[in-house]
């Protein structure tokens, strides 16, 4: 809006300078002075009536807030029949055309500056041939020539400026569109792990350190699950490394399905993992990390026609106010070590 209405005022001003010059030019006998007053009158009504329709609200209902194209319309019409009751200083009205058309050029399409030159051709056209059927000076024919001709330069070249001006905005929407995208990806790869999309290490980290404080202003519970897999060892020495990768993916795939939306999962390092579970009491976060452990036993994962399936061990604790993070995932680490300790596809809380 802060935009349409300076554009709005500009044009205001513009308008008053090229009225106060029809006036000058009335002033010295040059053009009629009660044609100079009509058109005036209905020169300025017309911007006051768009600046009014723009700045109360009501453009916007329409596809054109702005209303560019029936303003360009209206300022040519305008122009026109200045060239026409400006007589022998007709010629200063051309380079008004032009100030016309720079305003087109940021507001409308190359389509519709189209539009606007072949009706700004037939205005001026039907504009010389009054003048050349009903002479108010003693203007030669060749000299409305003249000024046909360069009616059609300036449009030409408004409407080339405004096709290059368009070029440049869709190459710097593009290279807009392309770095965002660019941005997007350097963020995931700066808080994904590449393998499986699981939060790095490093992020956990700072969403540990975030969460902890809030769990000590809201008292609220913050669990932390240490999950490892039995024996990956084998799996990657058995059938390779990419199966083992493809273990990985499917291994979380079904940790993020048995979690809440409001649980955080993060890969720890090679085979281990670490969840954080907010707003969780201990009963809460022993049912989710037990179907997380009857989930992953009960995946097949199938790579080059083998079916490969495995367990998982799974050490849980609940963070204690004032101890540090590390303290806490330390303690949870005893946990699943205690788990590895009893068989392994186990959950142990401590």
């Amino acid at each position: 809006m802060r935009i349409r209405t300076r554009q709005g005022a500009l044009a205001a001003v513009l308008m008053l300078t090229c009225i106060a010059e029809m006036y000058w030019v009335a002033a010295h006998g040059v053009a009629d002075y009660r044609a100079v007053g009509v058109w005036s009158i209905f020169s300025m009504g017309g911007l006051v009536l768009f600046f009014g329709l723009i700045r109360s609200g009501v453009s916007l209902r329409w596809q054109d807030p702005s209303m560019a194209f029936v303003q360009m319309l209206y300022a040519v019409a305008c122009n026109a029949v200045a060239f026409v009751i400006a007589g022998h200083a007709r010629g200063v009205t051309l380079p008004l055309l032009s100030v016309i058309l720079m305003f087109g050029i940021f507001g409308m399409s190359i389509r519709q500056l189209a539009l606007v030159a072949v009706y700004s051709v037939g205005l001026f056209t039907a504009a010389i041939a009054y003048e050349l059927t009903y002479p108010s000076t003693d203007e030669e024919p060749v000299v409305f020539g003249a000024y046909l001709v360069m009616v059609l330069i300036v449009l030409s070249g408004s409407t080339y400026l405004t096709w290059r001006l368009t070029q440049i905005r869709e190459h710097v929407r593009s290279q807009k569109k392309q770095l965002t995208e660019a941005l997007e990806k350097i963020q995931q790869i700066a808080i994904r792990d590449e393998l499986t999309s699981a939060v790095n290490r490093r992020h956990m980290q700072e969403l540990l350190r975030v969460e902890v404080q809030r769990s000590v202003r809201i008292a609220s519970p913050l669990l932390i699950a240490v999950l490892d897999i039995d024996h990956f060892k084998r799996i990657n020495d058995s059938y390779g490394h990419q199966a083992g990768d493809r273990a990985l993916q499917a291994f979380v795939e079904a940790v993020q399905a048995g979690i809440r939306g409001t649980d955080t999962l993060a890969r720890w390092g090679g085979e281990e993992f670490l969840v954080m579970l907010t707003d969780a009491p201990m009963e809460l976060g022993t049912v989710c990390m037990s179907r997380v452990r009857t989930q992953v036993q009960d995946l097949v994962v199938s790579y080059n026609g083998i079916d490969i399936r495995f367990t998982v061990s799974i050490g849980l604790t609940q963070y204690r106010p004032g101890e540090s993070v590390a303290k806490t995932i330390g303690r949870a680490d005893e946990a699943l070590y205690a788990a590895k300790a009893q068989g392994r596809n186990q959950v142990v809380c401590l």
